[in-house]
């Protein structure tokens, strides 16, 4: 499943789905964002495979597709992917996508960014997208 930026070949993309389907506790999917030459990529732990947080962030953001005031923020249960998006009013959101490696860690870990842009009328596809990723484990 691809995200992918406006005009830039920015993307976060959802992997590994079979990850999801484990039944031992150890539920995870994979993150990989890119732009340009840069990549970076984490598995990302899934306590409640089947949850809504990443689908509902996006259609709640869909659900106010003409605006809102200042940022909204979404964050993986154990912090190693981050998401925060920002409205600028004319139907654009600045996404800022970011993996840590080792969230729970004490600082030794590495950290990646990105930024780049979505259309607000592109939310509620992207807010489907993201369920079927979830919802359509082995």
């Amino acid at each position: 499943m691809l995200i992918r930026g406006e005009g830039t070949n920015a993307s976060i993309e959802l992997s590994e789905q079979e990850g999801l389907a484990k039944r031992d506790g150890s539920e995870f999917y994979r993150v990989t964002i890119r732009e340009n030459e840069f990549q970076a990529s984490t598995r990302v732990y899934a306590f409640d495979p089947k949850a809504e947080g990443l689908a509902k962030f996006f259609l709640d953001l869909a659900k106010d597709w003409k605006g809102w005031n200042g940022c909204r923020d979404w964050s993986s249960l154990e912090g190693e992917f981050e998401l925060r998006c920002e409205h600028d009013g004319l139907g654009h959101v600045t996404t800022t996508a970011k993996l840590h490696s080792n969230a729970f860690g004490h600082g030794l870990g590495w950290s990646a960014q990105i930024r780049f842009g979505l259309l607000a009328g592109e939310l509620d596809r992207i807010a489907s997208d993201i369920r079927g990723f979830f919802q359509n484990t082995a």
